[in-house]
């Protein structure tokens, strides 16, 4: 990164805007000032573990900081390999079903909070092997304001695997591509 104002500028934001967790894949980048933001979440084969019990997985992708939080608008467009045996794990063709939320996916049918920031999304793996599948593209559809006023709010990528003949046993995935978050922060009314 250089040096200087737009150092300055970039680590401002990232500490006026919240977090990403640590986790091998997965990067983010928040610029903004003021109160509003743009982070943009680049995934590069971060690994997803999915149960053969459960059939959906999440992963935190973001901490933001206290307050209430409103997401104006974004984009996603994300490709998913399977590294586990596909004949035993996650099948050939398993349709998978992805979304954004600002909680952690709690059953395999993604719904309320799983869903609320991008709605729930469906594809087939059709990479074979450990190949990438073709590209899933989505976008937010209304703007939405998350109460993080007395716990902080998070944001999900939340997965699901129909159950049953696309899963087999626990399996891996990975995901690899980008997701752009415009949204501002309003402050605690506490």
């Amino acid at each position: 990164m250089t040096r200087g104002l737009p150092r300055t500028l970039s680590r401002g934001a990232a500490r006026e805007a919240g977090l990403a967790p640590p986790k091998a894949g997965l990067a983010a980048s928040t610029s903004g000032q003021g109160g509003s933001f743009r982070t943009v979440f680049s995934l590069n084969a971060m690994q997803v573990p999915v149960t053969d019990a459960l059939a959906y997985a999440s992963h935190k992708l973001f901490d933001f900081l206290g307050g209430k939080v409103r997401i104006k608008g974004g984009t996603a467009r994300l490709q998913f390999a399977v590294l586990t045996t596909r004949a035993s794990t996650v099948n050939d063709n398993a349709a998978l079903t992805w979304s954004l939320g600002s909680a952690a996916a709690s059953s395999a049918a993604l719904a309320g909070t799983m869903v609320n920031v991008l709605a729930s999304t469906g594809r087939t793996l059709d990479g074979a092997g450990a190949a990438l599948s073709t590209a899933s593209t989505a976008d937010v559809a209304a703007a939405l304001t998350l109460d993080g006023t007395v716990t902080p709010a998070d944001l999900y990528l939340n997965l699901a695997v129909a159950a049953g003949t696309d899963i087999d046993a626990d399996g891996m995935l990975a995901v690899t591509g980008t997701i752009t978050l415009l949204w501002e922060n309003w402050g605690d009314n506490a």
